[in-house]
């Protein structure tokens, strides 16, 4: 039986494993939140259409025998995307520096404590990577220049391969608050700065805007701004949250139910 075939997938309300909890404790820090809880604020977020998301996500990278989910996190995307995938790939690997250890192999990925344009410059001839998922990490990407170059040199020595990256646009229309607005459009990739790099180092670049709806009462989308389910969050004091959150109910205070896309760019990178 190919291990990724018998993938054991946990339901969103279970306790993490291992590499989730050491994943999110490294990165937010231990005094910052009990990683316990933020497994479960951010599924809040995009359980309403994370599968979509990965069967998506899978659809791209199906032709792929061997791929890597660069600044995977926790895994747990990258296992979602996996059991869309039929046939599996032959060999996946979650490439992320936060990780408490490195080289372990867990449900059939290969997890690896490294920097993903380190490990993009680590591949050689002697070990074939021909499909990339970058989900939500472009933007912590200092060189991105480098990241492309190395990505068309990998292409160019398989005579092939393809790039998924998901990013969200500067503006995805949730409902929050100004001052994080601002915070979170000067987080966001400068989408045609990185088409500019990508297509310069000879890939391609074919970009295409989807919405996934979302629906949370008032209460429930208050809760979860208070959970800091975001890495921006950390910019805020308490005070300054809950002034935030007050703005938003007041700009709302005439709907019981919230409803607003959450908006992101898939975007297929392959060689010209």
């Amino acid at each position: 039986v190919h291990p990724l075939n018998s993938l054991a997938l946990p339901p969103h309300n279970t306790a993490m494993g291992f590499h989730e909890k050491q994943t999110l404790t490294t990165y937010y820090g231990s005094d910052y939140l009990d990683a316990d809880k933020i497994d479960d604020n951010i599924c809040q977020l995009q359980k309403q259409y994370i599968h979509k998301m990965a069967d998506l996500c899978a659809s791209h990278l199906q032709s792929c025998s061997s791929i890597a989910d660069l600044g995977g996190g926790t895994g747990y995307f990258t296992r979602l995307m996996l059991q869309q995938m039929q046939p599996p790939p032959e060999h996946c690997a979650c490439v992320d520096p936060y990780l408490a250890k490195d080289d372990e192999m867990e449900g059939g990925i290969h997890f690896l404590k490294i920097d993903a344009v380190e490990y993009l410059e680590k591949l050689d001839t002697d070990t074939k990577v021909d499909g990339f998922l970058l989900k939500e990490m472009l933007h912590h990407i200092p060189d991105q220049s480098r990241l492309f170059q190395n990505l068309a040199r990998i292409f160019q020595q398989n005579g092939g391969g393809r790039a998924l990256i998901v990013t969200r646009p500067d503006n995805p229309h949730l409902v929050w608050f100004p001052r994080i607005a601002q915070v979170f459009k000067e987080s966001c990739v400068d989408i045609e700065s990185a088409r500019e790099l990508a297509e310069k180092a000879g890939l391609t670049w074919t970009q295409t805007l989807h919405d996934f709806p979302l629906e949370f009462t008032v209460d429930e989308w208050s809760k979860l701004l208070r959970s800091r389910f975001w890495s921006i969050f950390k910019e805020f004091s308490d005070e300054e949250l809950e002034e935030g959150i007050e703005y938003m109910r007041k700009q709302n205070s005439d709907k019981s139910v919230l409803h607003f896309p959450d908006r992101y760019w898939l975007i297929d990178i392959t060689l010209k």
